[in-house]
């Protein structure tokens, strides 16, 4: 009996793998990952986040979250500034190279999302988003 075709949870991994692999490729040349792009995208919708709010709200560990975040300072993305309300903390901010990075990699994202998407027509696209969203916001 073949039950691995009939696991949500195996064939959405296996789609989200395919997509993260995809988009994966075009991040090589800046030297960062689809999680780091993620983390840079959140640090741009939210400017002086402290990685405490990153890792909480990206459900990424405290531990690669700091790897992260000095990873893409010293690619000169990401700028660490002095919490005024907590000296024990850092703000973080998006630098001009790393705005530069999430607009040249944004169309590239979203044609991954596309292919990956091909077989659903665009009700059946957003129905998948707004589950998606719901389960994630559920976890």
């Amino acid at each position: 009996m073949n039950n691995w075709n009939q696991s949500y949870g195996f064939l959405l991994g296996k789609a989200l793998q395919q997509m993260e692999n995809k988009f994966a490729e075009g991040l090589i040349s800046f030297n960062i990952s689809s999680r780091q792009y993620g983390v840079l995208l959140f640090i741009e919708e939210n400017p002086y986040s402290s990685q405490k709010d990153i890792s909480d709200n990206l459900q990424i560990d405290r531990t690669t979250m700091v790897s992260h975040i000095d990873h893409l300072e010293t690619l000169g993305f990401v700028e660490r500034t002095k919490n005024p309300n907590d000296r024990r903390s850092y703000s973080l901010l998006i630098t001009e190279k790393g705005k530069e990075v999430l607009n040249s990699r944004w169309e590239f994202l979203t044609d991954v999302e596309s292919e990956v998407l091909t077989p659903l027509n665009e009700q059946e696209r957003q129905l998948l988003k707004d589950f998606l969203i719901r389960i994630w916001k559920s976890l």
